[in-house]
């Protein structure tokens, strides 16, 4: 079994004295590369007939089970900021360089931020890449196949420059909070091989993605270079390195609350306890059907039809929001029943209907949530997958509900809030969407 370390904070992991940490500063983390141990059954999909099993590393999960390509782990970077907190490295072109860039797995196209077609020369300068200095790097032109098969959706054709170009907008429903603008190009993303008797060799991929040249909005204040994709669409960083066979059609993350971070495996965790629900057919996003909410127990009083999927019905798990975006119908009743439920020690902010101040521990001050998924599946919510910390009050803490409303769409987004603290298994081999409450202090 070979396990990718695409990239990893440079924090030593001790796993049984396999961790080694590289000159750059970069962390290998390793596991003993004996056969895959089934410590115990979880739930078996229906009709799948899989065994499900796991391995653990000092008490945490540490492996993926390798289906139809190289399982990994990818330790991400710490966020310099709650906007955006999951972030990682990758190494680009030739000679390679590093760029921090967003996890995103409702984004079809990864890019980083690039020097303009037959700018000067700034490879000297962190965070930009420029093509020209990349030996292996190649203009998209609009006669090329990709960019036609991108045209009109992804992709545009520049006559002047001959330069297939894009143009992305980033949002919830009808709000437009940012956008990016630029140019395709094909390089060589570069991937740490490490095999089963713990040796590392590099395995270059070349990927299609984008160069961005102009950015609005949120995103001109970003700390970080770009974004790294892993929606189903063909043209994500992760579809394109399945399609190479480089890892399987399934990936995991797990993402921790605590100063951010977490870890990505391409493959899956295997993991007793885990519960699915079905992934809905969408060529570009990770598509649930949620059926309901219920605050302590009790069903909100939601209209079905608003979570009901159709084509304006939607409810999506995003890993590149940080917050959650909820159906504009569902929004009244989700925080009448927060406001009913909280404790005699919680009070409403003045002027406030979402923000509240509390001098005790918010599990005990606010209800619990349930989500309920088709299928049976329930993920279960503490205060803080809906609650943010905004300032301190003396001895008390301000605290707002982190679940926006979605004006004017019945669109539903999952974000980092919702899925922080849980092992999430993106399957679309089997097309199954997998959750359990973890500690991803990995």
């Amino acid at each position: 079994m070979a396990w990718w370390c695409m990239e990893a904070a440079a924090v030593p992991r001790q796993c049984g004295g396999a961790t080694r940490c590289g000159a750059d500063g970069v962390v290998s983390v390793k596991v003993r590369q004996s056969p895959m141990t089934s410590l115990g059954r979880g739930r078996t999909p229906k009709g799948k007939g899989r065994r499900r099993g796991y391995r653990r590393c000092t008490g945490a999960v540490a492996a993926g089970h390798q289906r139809g390509g190289a399982a990994a782990i990818v330790d991400m970077d710490l966020g310099r900021s709650w906007q955006w907190p999951y972030v990682t490295r990758i190494q680009l072109g030739n000679p390679p360089k590093n760029f921090s860039v967003l996890i995103d797995t409702a984004s079809i196209m990864s890019w980083v931020s690039c020097r303009t077609p037959g700018g000067s020369s700034v490879s000297s300068l962190p965070g930009i890449f420029d093509p020209r200095s990349s030996s292996t790097s190649s203009l998209i032109s609009c006669s090329d196949k990709t960019c036609q098969a991108m045209i009109p959706d992804l992709a545009v054709c520049s006559k002047s420059s001959d330069s297939c170009e894009w143009h992305v907008l980033y949002g919830s429903g009808v709000a437009v909070y940012s956008n990016t603008t630029g140019y395709y190009i094909s390089d060589v993303a570069h991937l740490e091989i490490l095999n089963a008797v713990g040796h590392t060799s590099s395995a270059p991929a070349t990927i299609i993605f984008g160069c961005s040249t102009l950015r609005s909005g949120e995103l001109a204040e970003a700390k970080f270079d770009g974004i790294l994709t892993f929606a189903p669409h063909q043209m994500s960083f992760s579809s394109q390195l399945h399609s190479q066979g480089l890892i399987a059609g399934v990936f995991s993350l797990c993402l921790k609350s605590a100063y951010w971070g977490g870890i990505l495996v391409f493959g899956e965790i295997l993991e007793e306890g885990i519960v699915y629900t079905s992934l809905l057919p969408s060529p570009n996003f990770f598509q649930l059907y949620l059926e309901s909410i219920a605050v302590n127990s009790q069903e909100l009083p939601i209209e079905p039809s608003f979570f009901r999927p159709s084509r304006k019905h939607v409810t999506i798990a995003d890993s590149g929001t940080s917050l959650t975006y909820l159906a504009d119908g569902a929004y009244d009743p989700f925080i009448n029943a927060i406001t009913a439920a909280v404790s005699p020690h919680v009070r409403l902010v003045k002027n406030s209907d979402r923000c509240f101040v509390t001098s005790i521990n918010i599990d005990l001050s606010f209800p619990t949530l349930t989500l309920h998924f088709a299928g049976g599946a329930v993920m279960k919510l503490k205060p803080n997958n809906y609650l943010r910390s905004v300032s301190p009050k003396e001895d008390e803490v301000i605290y707002c509900i982190a679940w926006k409303r979605n004006y004017g769409e019945q669109i539903t987004v999952l974000g980092d809030i919702v899925l922080k603290d849980k092992i999430i298994v993106h399957d679309l081999e089997n097309m199954l969407f997998g959750w359990m409450d973890f500690d991803c202090k990995f």
